[in-house]
């Protein structure tokens, strides 16, 4: 059975997304990385890309675009992003990506 922890996306603005996930995956300065429950402490840059995860009980991944900012894994996930926005299907991009 798959694990849980608490992940949350902030923004200077607003708090974008607080949900219990399997996974994230993010883009840092030293390529993709991908956390899941009881990940060893991490505090990691962000460059521009998609912040990607997987709810408790979704099939699939959701995906945000980020301008940067950094991770900080401490058994739970804080994603501390400059600007956050929900990727669609008419970006061109798949919001899973």
């Amino acid at each position: 059975m798959a694990k849980f922890f608490s992940l949350k996306i902030v923004t200077p603005e607003k708090l974008f997304f607080e949900g219990e996930v399997e996974m994230v995956i993010v883009r840092t300065t030293s390529g993709e990385e991908g956390f899941m429950a009881d990940h060893v402490w991490a505090c990691k840059l962000l460059v521009p890309g998609s912040v990607r995860f997987k709810e408790a009980g979704a099939k699939d991944f959701r995906s945000a675009a980020v301008t940067g900012g950094f991770v900080d894994i401490r058994g739970n996930a804080m994603v501390y992003a400059d600007a956050a926005e929900w990727r669609t299907e008419s970006d061109g991009n798949s919001p899973h990506r």
